[in-house]
């Protein structure tokens, strides 16, 4: 922590190296998933609400290594997209049924997995996400709400990056919100 009571730019600095890694891992099971290319944007430090008003989102607690909270957000197009790869092309208004549910949430499981993995064996530490939360509208409002029940006021660090495919039909932003300093294994060299 800085002298001010909020993060220091070494541990920013991790914070973004760690997300960075995480997405990475996201991006790579995304493509597994759908077929495509994915690729990720550097990550940064956000604050404030988003832009986009209509997010659905899979949110997860994560317990081990750093702690926090891990969410993954689509936009409507890309959560209708995924749906019609994943359940066929006649799911269109049906994303509401139980199975889209749970395809949504299967989608957020499987790419918070791939990242926190990532995040933990940096941290050289076990980190395992909480079953997925989902949320088909509000998803911003969710992840502000379960921050506010966990830190109980704006967390000192949320970092974002973006995970997307090159024909630029897919796009999910991730973000990752630690409870702890962030700290690497030793044997990563940092």
């Amino acid at each position: 922590m800085s002298a001010t009571g909020g993060p220091s730019e070494a541990e920013i600095d991790r914070a973004r190296e760690l997300t960075s890694i995480g997405a990475g891992h996201a991006a790579g099971a995304l493509a597994g998933i759908t077929g495509r290319t994915c690729e990720m944007k550097v990550p940064r430090v956000q604050s404030g609400s988003y832009p986009e008003s209509d997010l659905t989102g899979v949110l997860f607690e994560l317990a081990g290594g750093t702690g926090g909270v891990l969410a993954l957000f689509f936009p409507a197009a890309t959560r209708d997209r995924l749906l019609e790869h994943l359940l066929g092309p006649d799911c269109g208004s049906e994303r509401r049924t139980a199975s889209a549910h749970s395809a949504l949430c299967e989608v957020g499981n499987i790419l918070a997995s791939h990242a926190v993995d990532a995040v933990g064996e940096m941290v050289g530490e076990v980190m395992l996400p909480s079953p997925p939360q989902l949320e088909l509208t509000d998803a911003p409002g969710a992840l502000a709400n379960l921050l506010a029940r966990r830190h109980g006021q704006e967390p000192a660090l949320r970092i974002e990056t973006e995970i997307f495919d090159r024909a630029g039909e897919l796009r999910g932003i991730l973000v990752f919100v630690p409870d702890t300093p962030l700290r690497f294994a030793p044997a990563t060299g940092f």
